[in-house]
């Protein structure tokens, strides 16, 4: 990781989950918890409270009561309020992001939102109803989308679409260009799929060269980044990757940790997979697991610092692929290879 950075940490608390588990989702299928209010004290009276070796505390923290989907539980309200009594001033934070569900579901959710920064809720489709019903493995997400929609727009909040391709919405994209101007969308991108976590599991619906002739151009116009996210070929990206002898060195502008429902504490840089775990805070304490962070002594944190970009693009590049990926993603789905290839030889 380099030199520990001790100014601030942020952590995260999947106290509720996500009613959802979208295919696309780089976290995975973790199970949904029931967190209480007197556990997300004590884990955060556990890292306020951890000094290293010289008696040295991390300056500023951030606490947030969920990892996976904002808002979930009834009592939101109550834990924003929670979030910014635990956290230190000002790093109790709101994101572009809002639970859909909820929108959907809970009237005065919206009006609550819209009191608050930034005003700007991401909401995700699949392609058109069964797609996204499919992509979110809900029945009705679709709608649902639709519904948190039209209720951002009624209370000023701005909804931004974001819509994941893949070759099997190819067929839905003019109606879902007509979707966007029914509802008057201002704000819209077409978001890349990073191949970790569930991600790893759309491969073979992953967009390959050939299909970016048939995406209407118009839409290709309203994306606010066009078409950067779904990146370039593998057989073009290779050859870069194959001469790139440094550590893939992957890291988040934020350091930041994630608790699951089952006290495993994760490094918020990659998928929560069992070679990036840093350990469990009712087995192992919080000491154990910042020493972990602190000194990268997980088997993912070891290969992320040591293994070159080269040797893993030569271990699991395919030179004759289309597939389209963005450099750092195509780099993901190789430490993503690592790990099932290093956790299959530690099971036996």
């Amino acid at each position: 990781m380099g030199q520990f950075d001790m100014s601030y940490l942020a952590v995260m608390l999947d106290m509720a989950g996500c009613p959802n588990r979208c295919r696309h989702c780089w976290l995975g299928d973790k199970r949904n918890g029931h967190m209480s209010v007197d556990e997300f004290r004590n884990i955060a009276a556990e890292f306020r409270n951890w000094r290293d070796e010289e008696g040295n505390q991390i300056a500023e923290m951030g606490f947030f009561s969920w990892w996976r989907e904002p808002d979930y539980r009834d009592d939101y309200r109550e834990l924003w309020a929670l979030e910014q009594e635990l956290s230190s001033p000002g790093r109790a934070q709101r994101f572009e992001l809002l639970s859909t569900w909820r929108l959907a579901r809970d009237a005065d959710y919206a009006r609550w939102a819209a009191t608050l920064p930034p005003q700007v809720c991401q909401i995700s489709f699949f392609g058109m109803e069964e797609s996204t019903d499919w992509g979110m493995r809900r029945r009705g997400a679709f709608r649902d989308q639709l519904e948190a929609t039209r209720r951002c727009q009624a209370v000023g909040i701005t909804p931004r679409w974001q819509l994941f391709l893949t070759r099997r919405c190819l067929p839905e994209l003019g109606a879902f260009l007509d979707l966007l101007q029914e509802y008057d969308i201002s704000s819209f991108f077409i978001g890349g799929i990073s191949p970790e976590g569930c991600g790893f599991e759309l491969e073979d619906e992953r967009m390959e060269a050939a299909d970016l002739a048939l995406i209407p151009e118009e839409l290709i116009l309203l994306s606010r980044d066009g078409l950067e996210l779904l990146g370039r070929p593998e057989s073009e990206l290779l050859p870069e990757l194959l001469s790139e002898h440094a550590a893939p060195q992957i890291s988040v502008p934020v350091p930041s940790l994630a608790v699951d429902a089952d006290y495993n504490v994760y490094p918020n840089i990659a998928e929560p997979a069992e070679w990036w775990r840093l350990g469990n805070l009712r087995s192992d304490g919080v000491d154990a697991v910042m020493r972990a962070y602190r000194d990268g002594t997980t088997p993912g944190m070891i290969a992320n610092r040591t293994i070159p970009v080269s040797e893993l693009a030569r271990r699991y590049g395919n030179p004759d692929s289309t597939k389209l990926y963005d450099r750092d993603d195509l780099i993901c789905r190789f430490m993503h290879q690592w790990g099932m290839e290093h956790d299959t030889r530690d099971a036996l």
